[in-house]
């Protein structure tokens, strides 16, 4: 550290690590929360669209959270932790070091936290987000011994998740043969809206059973085979009446992605 530039001492990294966790772990929790409710309980389709309105959402509300904590001088994590935000001489951030600071944060976290891994090249522990912003998170107090090493665990045990986490999200993401094969249910749901209309306009009622509607597709056997080539048998739920109906299936991608279907 520089002398003459601020007397407290540079947060160490498992200390600044274990904040990062407080602050982000709920937001993504909320964020993965929010897509279960709506594919699950809510039985919406996770189209690209729905998906990107509840990253949106929450991006706009934790870029929120971390200008605020910038401007109060640290986040709850932070301040849980015993650390504050202050520019290089000393004082409070003013607004435009705060909005930098927050926007850099998104941006390297985003980015497989690689702006947050920066401190661990720098004898301060500055973040890539403390360099374009001109700031430097320091300890407000001193810690003991015990209490050090005790956050030096839970950093190293957070770092360990962290990076499981990670490669699981690597790995859940949906591949080019995932899409393929949600694309191909949907299509295949658009073939049997058609084949209830042809079997409505027969019978004035919507089938209410696969055997019903492969009968109706005139090709029964050719028409098992596709449904058992486009979705997975279970769950597969078809309720129908006299004025429509409704399928929840899932695809047969890696995720069983649901996908739903409604008509007229």
């Amino acid at each position: 550290m520089e002398p003459g530039i601020i007397e407290t001492r540079a947060a160490r990294f498992s200390d600044r690590f274990v904040a990062y966790l407080l602050d982000t772990v709920p937001f993504g929790a909320g964020a993965a929360a929010t897509v279960w409710v709506l594919v699950g309980p809510l039985e919406r389709a996770p189209t690209s669209e729905l998906l990107a309105l509840v990253g949106a959402a929450w991006i706009t509300a934790v870029f929120a959270y971390q200008l605020i904590g910038n401007l109060r001088g640290g986040t709850p994590g932070k301040r849980l932790l015993g650390l504050r935000v202050v520019a290089r001489d000393g004082g409070p951030p003013g607004f435009l070091s705060g909005l930098i600071r927050a926007l850099v944060w998104l941006i390297g976290s985003t980015a497989g936290s690689l702006g947050f891994f920066v401190a661990l090249f720098n004898r301060e522990n500055r973040a890539l987000h403390d360099y374009a912003s001109g700031t430097i998170v320091v300890e407000a107090y001193r810690k003991s011994a015990a209490e050090g090493a005790a956050l030096f665990l839970a950093g190293a045990l957070g770092a360990v998740a962290l990076f499981g986490f990670q490669l699981y999200s690597a790995w859940a993401r949906p591949t080019p043969r995932d899409r393929a094969a949600v694309a191909k249910a949907n299509e295949g749901l658009s073939v049997i809206a058609r084949v209830q209309e042809a079997y409505k306009a027969k019978n004035g009622i919507y089938a209410a059973s696969i055997e019903q509607l492969a009968e109706a597709s005139g090709d029964p056997a050719e028409f098992r085979t596709a449904m058992a080539g486009l979705f997975m048998p279970e769950p597969f739920q078809l309720e129908a009446g006299n004025r429509g109906w409704r399928i929840l299936a899932r695809a047969r991608d890696r995720r069983r992605t649901p996908v739903v279907r409604e008509g007229p």
